[in-house]
């Protein structure tokens, strides 16, 4: 693709429909205090602290609060809002004064106005107040923007699928740097800082860094430990006859894929070798489940039910997938308790997964766009346990 962010056509048109929708609820106008949900509607990212960064918007104009040190940043040309406001620190700087400023001259100081949250989060010792305790009018709290993002647009999907070409990159280096007796600490590093080095020598100026996340990540774990989905422990060494369960995720203009594989080191058992296909067979009945009108639920219903056939069903520890886009985690959830139908332009981690003691874990992730009539995957890294079977 010729560029790696969002245009600026598209932050005006999120805009447009973001007051739309708070009109048609009786909202004057829109604060937000989520960092993400910033970026995604005015493109200005930041990284978020103690200090509150506030972006007020009404149909007098966009306008953002924020701390002395974003001040150049934030006046670049580049993000939608028209002025900025600028405090000097928190909690010296009275920032809630300044937003109360901004309210006032986007004319939203009275009336109702609608907000990701009533304030700034209590991030790093960050106390408040409240906006509805710092302006006259009536604060109603709605998740517009979080219900914008679960729809990708054409320019989102083309950037998740730059994303994904990498998280395939990175999964080639980290198949060829692991070796017994080496530490997953060690290799993760090795292959985020080389496939990060590859990234933008190849991207070049088109790319730039939105947050301090490394353009790519790399972590996985070995052996007993795989069991455990989200242990953090990566300093056993690899050992010969080891699962190992890994996650690639680069970002590009602020959004990230997810790409996962079971590996083994050595040959396989044939314990390994059933587990694995039970897996891989459970991932192709989600994909082939996903379709527009599909019930969320009814995906993880079906991995459920053939996990029973099989036997394994005990040895699960969480839900089918989840939708990704900015953050690695968004909603919607294929889950049997989450209510609603799949839809065109939703994006979905697709990782039905089984862990069982003394053995390991079993999971392979990919990321896939709902299309009109059906899906396609966006990673494409090989599935086959043949070649994912590391020489040991």
């Amino acid at each position: 693709m010729h560029t790696l962010h969002i245009p600026t056509e598209e932050h005006e048109r999120r805009r447009e429909a973001l007051l739309k929708r708070a009109s048609e609820d009786g909202y004057d106008g829109v604060v937000l205090f989520g960092a993400l949900n910033i970026h995604y509607v005015s493109g200005m990212y930041h990284l978020p602290t103690e200090r509150p960064t506030v972006l007020g918007l009404s149909d007098s104009g966009t306008e953002v609060v924020v701390p002395r040190l974003e001040q150049e940043h934030a006046e670049r040309e580049a993000f939608l809002h028209d002025d900025v406001h600028v405090y000097f620190e928190y909690p010296q700087g009275e920032p809630m004064a300044r937003v109360a400023e901004m309210c006032a001259s986007l004319g939203i100081e009275t009336g109702a106005v609608a907000a990701d949250s009533d304030g700034s989060p209590p991030r790093n010792g960050y106390t408040g107040p409240a906006l509805s305790d710092t302006v006259d009018a009536a604060v109603g709290v709605e998740e517009y923007v979080t219900t914008m993002r679960e729809i990708k647009s054409d320019a989102e999907i083309d950037l998740i699928r730059e994303a994904s070409v990498w998280a395939n990159y990175g999964h080639r280096l980290l198949q060829e740097t692991l070796a017994v007796g080496r530490r997953p600490a060690v290799v993760s590093a090795e292959v985020a800082a080389e496939g990060t080095k590859t990234m933008l020598d190849t991207l070049g100026d088109r790319y730039e860094m939105m947050d301090w996340a490394s353009p790519m990540t790399c972590k996985f774990t070995t052996g007993e430990t795989t069991a455990r989905p989200h242990s953090v422990d990566q300093t056993d060494p690899i050992e010969r006859g080891d699962t190992v369960v890994t996650v690639v995720k680069p970002h590009v203009g602020g959004y990230t894929t997810e790409l996962e594989r079971t590996m083994f080191v050595g040959e396989p058992s044939d314990e390994q070798r059933t587990y694995f296909d039970i897996m891989t067979e459970s991932q192709e009945i989600a994909i082939d489940t996903i379709e527009p009108g599909v019930e969320y639920a009814a995906v993880e219903d079906a991995v459920v039910s053939y996990y029973e056939e099989q036997g394994v069903a005990e040895f699960t520890q969480h839900h089918i997938g989840h939708n990704i886009g900015m953050e690695g985690h968004e909603r919607p959830f294929l889950d049997v308790a989450y209510d609603g139908e799949v839809r065109a332009g939703e994006l979905y981690t697709v990782e039905p997964g089984f862990y069982v003691p003394g053995v390991g874990g079993f999971r392979h992730s990919d990321t896939v766009l709902v299309t009109e009539d059906g899906t396609e995957s966006l990673t494409y890294y090989p599935r086959e346990i043949d070649r994912l079977t590391v020489d040991a």
